[in-house]
């Protein structure tokens, strides 16, 4: 099989068994930004619980990721949804690190990738009860390396000093730290809602996107472009996420500023107005995101008519 073959057969794959249009893209992009994103928001009022070193709170809702991702095309999927995160979270409320938050993006991008190529058929309970604890854990597990290779070469000594100068406490807290984000993340807040909700959408959402439901014989492949191996995709998301953060971490360490900040956005806004605003921002990336959809969805049917009567007129 030639190249272009193989990169066609990767396209197809990634779209459940056939080419999606541009406006199916946009369509899924904008729906996985806007949903969880705004989940990202509510997981922010969602009171987290001290213990010790111990931060007790939901991270995210990994259902959300899932879900879309087992239904709709997990490469837009792992697109959007990170990138909501970025926009509707980060941004509108103040706290947008820069160009260092790319790291995240790609972690999370990888994590529900990988999530959503994991679950083949949508109605399966023991894939969608798989999927949310194996995106909790790759997304948990680079960032936790990153996190003590910068301790190891020595540009982030606060957080030795937070573990009492000591690895085997650092490495204590962030296991404990994977340990209580999969069991809130990943299990109740993932595996739990994942199984209630993708058996019950399957087959009612795609055709609202004009797209025909994931066939559990042709699922989307977990391989990269070119047949290239997943995990060696992953392997240099991984180097190259903690490329990123290294950097912006010795930036850090050496008191300038650079690539590590470049578009940072920090105002803060819930330190301005109070914790009303999270609700504020809820309310405005929801009102966003369905707006946007709604436009690329009557494009979309716009186009489509204007096709079909000069597809009749031909015949």
């Amino acid at each position: 099989m030639s190249i272009p073959d193989t990169a066609n057969d990767f396209r197809g794959r990634l779209a459940g068994g056939g080419e999606l249009s541009g406006s199916q893209k946009l369509m899924i992009l904008v729906l996985s930004m806007t949903l969880y994103g705004v989940g990202d928001l509510v997981c922010q009022i969602i009171p987290e619980l001290e213990a010790g070193p111990f931060q007790i709170g939901v991270s995210y809702f990994a259902f959300i990721a899932v879900v879309l991702a087992a239904l709709l095309n997990p490469f837009w999927v792992a697109l959007g949804a990170p990138l909501g995160e970025l926009v509707f979270a980060d941004m509108l409320l103040g706290d947008f690190g820069g160009f260092g938050e790319l790291e995240g993006f790609l972690q999370t991008a990888l994590a529900i990738f990988v999530a959503g190529t994991l679950v083949r058929n949508p109605r399966s309970l023991k894939q969608l009860a798989v999927a949310p604890v194996v995106m909790v854990l790759i997304d948990k597990l680079t960032g936790a390396a990153v996190d003590i290779l910068k301790v190891v070469v020595g540009i982030d000594p606060e957080t030795l000093e937070d573990a009492d100068g000591l690895y085997s406490a650092l490495l204590f807290i962030e296991g404990s730290d994977i340990v209580i984000t999969v069991i809130l993340s990943g299990a109740l807040f993932g595996a739990l809602p994942a199984m209630w909700l993708a058996p019950r959408l399957y087959g009612k959402i795609e055709p609202i996107m004009g797209l025909r439901p994931r066939d559990p014989q042709n699922p989307p492949a977990m391989r990269g472009p070119w047949g290239v191996n997943i995990w060696v995709v992953g392997a240099l998301v991984v180097l190259v996420a903690g490329a990123i953060t290294m950097f912006a971490q010795w930036e850090e360490f050496v008191g300038r500023e650079g690539i590590g900040t470049f578009g940072a956005f920090e105002p803060d806004y819930i330190d301005q107005f109070g914790d009303f605003y999270l609700w504020i921002a809820i309310l405005i990336a929801a009102a966003v995101g369905f707006g946007a959809l709604i436009v690329i969805k009557a494009l979309r049917s716009r186009s489509a008519a204007t096709v079909e009567p000069r597809s009749s007129d031909r015949a």
